[in-house]
């Protein structure tokens, strides 16, 4: 079987697409990778949510990226029983400046 120059063509133009779309999918941790920052932040409390019989404890984070004003969240990490740091702990936030929301925390070992 003999390849020919529209064949080829082909196989560009599909890997074309396939690399734009993997650009399009993951652009922001494309961008985190690149341009994040890091700023420490403080456990300030934490969230007790229970589900399916068992109690969880979300880390509600305080941090202020940069000079913009001050943002408090509730990170998406959980422990199970009771809260592993006490309030007070100091975290590192990674962020992306254009999108502060858009963030990492790092949890002291």
């Amino acid at each position: 079987m003999e390849t020919t120059l529209n064949d080829i063509l082909i196989y560009i133009g599909f890997a074309i697409v396939i690399v734009a779309g993997a650009i399009f999918l993951y652009r922001r941790d494309i961008k985190y990778f690149f341009n994040k920052r890091e700023t420490v932040g403080t456990i300030i409390n934490w969230m007790a949510a229970s589900e399916k019989g068992k109690r969880y404890f979300y880390p509600m984070i305080e941090f202020s990226p940069d000079g913009i004003t001050q943002q408090t969240f509730r990170a998406d990490e959980r422990c199970e029983g009771q809260p592993l740091y006490a309030p007070g702990t100091k975290v590192k936030i990674k962020f992306l400046p254009s999108d502060p929301e858009y963030r990492k925390v790092i949890y002291p070992s």
